[in-house]
């Protein structure tokens, strides 16, 4: 088993909990091919495989810190564009739009991406926020006619990046997607949905019925490079996507986050919890801290805690700003962490650690700072 880096930072205890855990045959499986595990964020995740790494392309990773949650029956549509930052309207069966949940005081407290028809939705976010986003939601949908469908443990999720992936998609799916779009395939009782992931390098999801899962790793495996979650979560940062977890959820505005500036957020549809506050930021101008994206280099420092305070000078400086996202991938630390924008350019630590600020692969749109 390659050496995994210690955690030198102390892990915050976690707000918000979830109780839906890994399944038991998949996570069995997946030790039989020798994964090791690890706690990400209060679910299993892949730590490690047994023997070396073989260079080979594509990667594939184990999916299971993320989860679904449904939304199904005649409203559900209707009910769930009063809660997302998405334009439900956009929904269809072969498109996965990108979408966010908030507070009433207009607090990020989910990312997801959402696929299906209008009366039979599917949210993919971070497993450990399915029950608090269920629960929040179960409030109110007693007045439409739709209802929250957990399934549970039951669906699996592998995810394929690099040279090659989109063959391999197409080759389980029948086509690989396009940004933005979801592929069904397979019986209707147990179908796989295949969604491609934004960014430079296509990150590719496939989901599927847990009974299904080992046949389909199996199928790939043996062309693929299996990685960590971390490898994959570190995929992610670069990119510049934040998937949040209960240790970053309702801290912070959807532009603190640059949602707007990856499509979660749409100024044109109507209202929505947290909607007016969303607004008034975007429209005051009135941000003094968004998510910029660093690393550091090396392997000794592992990997910070979610919410570790960012400084300007090391140990006790002035605090500037948060870690938000964090992954160890080729000996030095990929994070996104949210900073006072009149401090990104200062000299900035997490602990000892400096900081080394990277270029994020969008554009962030300044707020348009009318009114």
């Amino acid at each position: 088993m390659p050496p995994i880096p210690a955690h030198v930072w102390p892990r915050p205890v976690a707000k918000l909990r979830g109780a839906i855990d890994m399944h038991p045959d998949w996570q069995q499986f997946l030790e039989r091919q020798g994964a090791h595990f690890e706690d990400v964020d209060g679910v299993p995740g892949v730590a490690a495989f047994d023997g070396p790494a073989p260079c080979m392309q594509p990667e594939l990773a184990d999916l299971s810190p993320l989860g679904q949650l449904r939304i199904e029956g005649p409203e559900a549509a209707k009910f769930f564009q009063g809660y997302a930052t998405c334009d439900l309207r956009d929904v269809a069966p072969d498109r996965a739009i990108p979408g966010a949940l908030c507070s009433r005081e207009g607090r990020t407290i989910a990312t997801f991406r959402v696929w299906g028809a209008p009366d039979a939705l599917t949210l993919r976010l971070h497993r450990d926020l399915i029950v608090p986003v269920r629960d929040l939601l179960a409030r109110f949908i007693v007045f439409s006619k739709a209802e929250l469908v957990e399934p549970g443990d039951s669906t699996v999720g592998l995810g394929l990046i690099g040279d090659g992936a989109e063959a391999m998609v197409a080759e389980i799916c029948g086509a690989a997607p396009e940004p933005g779009e979801a592929i069904t395939s397979g019986p209707a009782d147990a179908p796989h949905v295949a969604i491609r992931n934004r960014g430079e390098r296509a990150r590719f999801e496939i989901w599927m019925s847990v009974a299904s899962a080992p046949e389909i790793w199996r199928q790939l495996a043996h062309r693929c490079r299996p990685i960590p979650w971390s490898r994959w979560a570190a995929h992610r940062i670069r990119a510049g996507y934040i998937e949040l977890s209960p240790r970053t959820a309702g801290e912070y505005v959807p532009q603190a986050l640059n949602l707007q500036a990856n499509g979660l957020i749409s100024f044109k549809k109507g209202c929505y919890l947290g909607q007016e506050v969303v607004a008034r930021t975007q429209h005051l101008g009135k941000l003094k801290k968004r998510m910029y994206r660093f690393s550091i280099a090396g392997s000794e420092g592992g990997t910070p805690a979610l919410g570790s305070p960012v400084r300007r000078q090391e140990p006790e400086g002035d605090k500037v700003g948060e870690v938000v996202a964090a992954a160890y991938d080729a000996g030095r630390c990929e994070l996104l962490a949210v900073v006072r924008m009149d401090a990104v350019d200062s000299p900035l630590f997490v602990g000892r650690h400096a900081l080394v600020l990277e270029e994020l692969p969008y554009d962030v749109p300044a707020l348009s700072a009318r009114g």
